[in-house]
């Protein structure tokens, strides 16, 4: 539901991009209390199996222990503060801290600690690494840090029986590839959610979908875009071998076979739905105006030139795509910070980001300030 009043219509104000008081909010409101993507069910299927992310700059370590549960855990040792975790891998028994060598159970609590008889007021007992919620969604680990915050199986709305008929846990996973970028995290995300910048920002995207047929449809915690293929051949070759070569996975659903699908979860993570391929992308907010990334990319694994050549040019031309969106939330930021510009308005095409914002809204209160 859109917030009524001045603001109906309209965007957050360039203060929601500039100010360091509303990112300390956010992180402390959005990201700490919200769902965040963490990685793919594969990379934790086995007993001891880790891997490591951020939630607001909180280092995370997200692992399947000896009994078979999902754990949560904070990556970070109770002793001196060093990481514990990096990347992904496997701790078969115990997390071991590479600077002094404390080490800690599956389940967070401590275990050993070298010269232990040097420390004089260390009470083992109550020592364990904090531990946060955490869950799976059609393939998708997810963590928590609140404990305010509702199920997962409820707080994304439909967006599991949307997502099923992908199978996205059995599909292959790629290796993490990280970027990062000199825009605030909602630059980039209200960038994501409209297509009203196509014609002007995406030669390639407007030759391959049907604009007039562009519709992003939110929902509860995310926003679903439907980008339909054109019905010609595009004038660019590489395209058009794309279009001619295309052959979906196996078992895509029928219904989003003749599109490019969008998805946007709330907070910060994304959901790219092609028919060769899925891809995830997300966003770590590093400071007011810098943003980390990691995509991954998950497809049936066929090894079909066909098939592996039409991942490669979906890969080129999405590259592209992503090339010129960083020309222009480069504008925008500048823009954001000029002395002139206060607030814009909102076009029907851009109900995704009024979505976004009205969630920032109820989320942050005192946003809207101006």
């Amino acid at each position: 539901m859109s917030v009524a009043g001045d603001t109906k219509g309209k965007t957050l104000p360039a203060r929601a991009y500039t100010s360091p008081e509303v990112y300390e909010a956010e992180m402390r409101e959005v990201f700490l209390k919200s769902w965040n993507f963490a990685c793919h069910v594969s990379d934790v299927a086995e007993p001891g199996k880790f891997w490591t992310t951020t939630i607001a700059g909180e280092p995370i370590a997200v692992l399947r222990d000896k009994d078979g549960q999902l754990r949560a855990l904070s990556n970070v040792c109770r002793h001196r503060a060093a990481r514990i975790l990096d990347g992904q891998g496997s701790c078969p028994k115990v997390l071991r801290c590479p600077y002094h060598g404390w080490t800690y159970r599956q389940d967070g609590q401590l275990a050993a600690v070298p010269e232990a008889r040097g420390f004089e007021h260390l009470d083992r007992e109550s020592v364990r690494l904090p531990a946060f919620r955490v869950g799976e969604l059609s393939g998708m680990v997810f963590v928590c840090m609140s404990e305010e915050t509702e199920p997962l199986d409820t707080y994304f709305g439909d967006l599991a029986e949307k997502l099923a008929p992908l199978r996205l846990a059995e599909l292959g996973a790629g290796p993490r590839i990280a970027n990062g970028y000199d825009h605030n995290w909602k630059v980039i995300t209200d960038n994501y959610l409209e297509g009203y910048h196509i014609p002007v920002g995406h030669p390639g995207l407007l030759r391959l979908l049907d604009y007039k047929r562009y519709v992003a449809t939110p929902a509860k915690n995310h926003t679903w875009i439907d980008g339909p293929f054109r019905n010609k051949p595009s004038r660019n070759y590489q395209e058009r071998l794309y279009q001619k070569l295309l052959r979906p996975m196996k078992d895509f659903p029928e219904d989003l076979l003749g599109a490019w699908t969008y998805v946007h979860l709330w907070p910060a993570t994304f959901i790219d739905i092609y028919p060769d391929q899925i891809d995830t992308w997300q966003l770590f907010p590093d400071g007011l105006r810098r943003t980390r990334t990691e995509a991954r990319v998950y497809h049936s694994g066929s090894g079909a030139i066909r098939d592996r050549l039409v991942r490669a040019i979906n890969w080129r031309v999405n590259t592209k795509v992503m090339a010129e969106d960083v020309e222009l939330c480069d504008m925008v930021q500048l823009g954001l910070e000029s002395r002139t510009y206060e607030r814009g308005v909102l076009n029907r095409n851009e109900n995704g980001v009024l979505a976004f914002h009205d969630l920032l809204r109820q989320a942050v209160p005192g946003i809207d300030e101006p």
